[in-house]
């Protein structure tokens, strides 16, 4: 009985192929979002402000 080990490797290759494209989008939704005019995130304040 010569069974292959990876029988049934061909049934996710559809939602492999979807999520690879979707990350895709993903990196490159997030790579167009760096390079907005967004605000940036404010700097950290130093502790001696805060006393005040």
């Amino acid at each position: 009985m010569s069974r292959s080990r990876f029988g049934g490797s061909g049934k996710n290759d559809a939602w492999f192929a979807l999520f690879f494209i979707a990350a895709v989008v993903v990196v490159g939704l997030l790579a167009d979002a760096r390079d907005t005019d967004a605000p940036d995130r404010p700097a950290p304040v130093p502790a001696s402000h805060l006393k005040d």
